[in-house]
């Protein structure tokens, strides 16, 4: 199992089908890489607790469509885990499909008290994190949240971190929505099943991150009362195309009405959202042309440069990047790129259907993201508890790089 070989990774699924090789680790030798040393100082601290989970998912294959696997949320086991290889083989008798996320709270009031009057005491904050990277690159601006009050919940996408799959290759951006809904899905029930109350969640995204926060939102719209939510789900259900007849990125999704938990989001806080590419990463049409004439054959293949040096003027950010084992260096790869290139289209067909408060913020010299998208989805929001912010001369990285820097622009914010 090469890592990051193109021509194995074009091969391999192609021998698996035919029962001629099985993949002896899931996540493709990330599950037992060892943490970023910059991020000690979080794992770290006697303050602070934290926890490993994973939730299984179906495997793919056993659906009748991949549809409707990359958008199923049904969770056949759940766990708490040490990342230990012995967790890969069980794993794999589960069918080899996860997605990990883990759970940080301060031990005890910090010292000198909550900051902000302890605005986030019994919430919850979520953090999604973009292309490329995983969960704990949020690590230099947790702590901030946890001296707030907040407990932290922390996701790795499918395909990347800790999660299974060929590292950065997603063949459907439902997925994304999906995984995050999973969590915390499962984040509620294990709050219920130790007698705790299910608390308000506010998610916050950057990036992909930020089009996942945003997609999920209009996916799975909050709710204050469990039998309108069932009534309204319902009526939509009899509007919705019968599968396979209607038109559109999103066209054969699940009825709403099937969806037993909903999580109580209370607000959303949204940075340099995936919704328009910016004219420096587009690829070029003629890329583009070929990326969908091989995309069925070879859709892992990594093909476009796209936002790679792109993310920030800061040269210690693409530094950190490169050093870090459990991110994503190579190319935007076929697959991932035209499909979040068709979620980025659903989801400014669908904006008007985001509806709850929310922040928008983007920089204006963002070559990776365009803060012009940004402002136009701004203007459809139906909600009028809605702020944006255009921090003049920022890059796509509007986040520091080292601890000290990230509470600075943390608290600006």
């Amino acid at each position: 199992m090469p890592l990051h070989n193109p021509l194995w990774e074009i091969i391999e699924p192609y021998l698996v089908r035919l029962g001629l090789y099985t993949i002896p680790d899931s996540t493709y030798g990330r599950y037992l890489l060892p943490d970023h040393p910059p991020h000690r100082f979080l794992l770290d601290d006697p303050n602070i607790s934290h926890t490993w989970h994973r939730i299984a998912l179906p495997p793919i294959s056993s659906f009748p469509r991949k549809h409707d696997g990359y958008d199923t949320t049904e969770i056949i086991h759940s766990e708490d885990v040490s990342l230990t290889r012995e967790e890969i083989e069980e794993g794999k008798k589960r069918g080899g499909r996860w997605v990990m996320y883990s759970i940080w709270e301060m031990k005890h009031e910090p010292e000198g008290g909550w900051e902000g009057g302890g605005k986030g005491r019994g919430r919850d904050l979520v953090l999604v994190h973009g292309l490329s990277d995983y969960g704990l690159r949020y690590a230099p601006h947790v702590p901030h949240f946890l001296k707030a009050g907040f407990r932290v919940i922390i996701p790795d996408l499918p395909s990347y971190g800790r999660s299974t799959g060929v590292n950065s290759y997603l063949p459907s951006a439902l997925l994304l929505p999906s995984a995050l809904h999973a969590v915390l899905t499962d984040v509620v029930r294990r709050d219920l099943a130790s007698g705790k109350e299910q608390r308000k969640v506010f998610l916050s995204g950057a990036s992909m991150g930020g089009w996942t926060v945003l997609y999920y939102l209009l996916k799975y719209p909050p709710s204050s009362s469990p039998v309108d939510l069932a009534e309204e789900a319902t009526e939509r259900d009899a509007l919705l195309p019968k599968p396979g007849q209607g038109e559109g990125y999103d066209h054969l999704e699940r009825p709403k009405s099937e969806e037993k938990d909903r999580i109580q989001v209370a607000g959303a806080f949204v940075l340099c959202p995936m919704v328009e590419v910016s004219k420096n990463s587009r690829p070029h049409i003629l890329v583009e042309y070929v990326a969908r004439a091989i995309v069925y054959f070879a859709g892992m293949l990594p093909l476009a440069k796209a936002v790679r040096g792109n993310v920030s003027d800061d040269p210690r950010v693409e530094e950190d990047f490169f050093t870090d084992p459990l991110c994503y260096h190579g190319w935007l790869r076929v697959g991932t790129g035209l499909s979040l290139l068709e979620g980025m289209i659903e989801l400014d067909k669908r904006a008007e259907e985001i509806n709850v408060p929310i922040r928008l913020v983007h920089g204006s010299h963002d070559r990776a993201t365009s803060h012009h998208g940004t402002l136009r989805l701004f203007n459809r929001l139906p909600n009028e508890d809605k702020e944006i912010e255009i921090y003049e001369g920022y890059e796509h990285v509007m986040i520091k790089a080292s601890a000290a820097d990230a509470l600075q622009v943390s608290r600006t914010e």
